[in-house]
């Protein structure tokens, strides 16, 4: 795998198949990702202990939508027409 070009890796990551066993633990997709994640632009970009990967974006995101479910909670005070969050 590390004598292939980045464009040949995605390649393949195109034309994984199932009934191979590709995408199993420790199969072709692990094996393509684990060249991916040491080189350029992927390294940033997939990189966990960055904090502007794609996993720490995501729990950003999730951090987020926690929070707006929460803000979602909320009454409407029929008599004075005030909104009321619980927090």
């Amino acid at each position: 795998m590390e004598n292939k070009t980045t464009s040949e890796l995605l390649n393949l990551l195109a034309n994984l198949d199932d009934k191979k066993g590709d995408w199993q633990s420790g199969g072709k997709y692990d094996q393509i990702m684990d060249v991916l994640r040491s080189r350029e632009p992927f390294a940033d970009i997939l990189d966990e202990d960055r904090d502007r990967s794609i996993p720490a974006l995501w729990n950003a995101i999730k951090e987020l939508q926690e929070e707006v479910k929460q803000l979602k909670r909320h009454k409407h005070d029929p008599k004075s027409g005030d909104v009321m969050i619980r927090i």
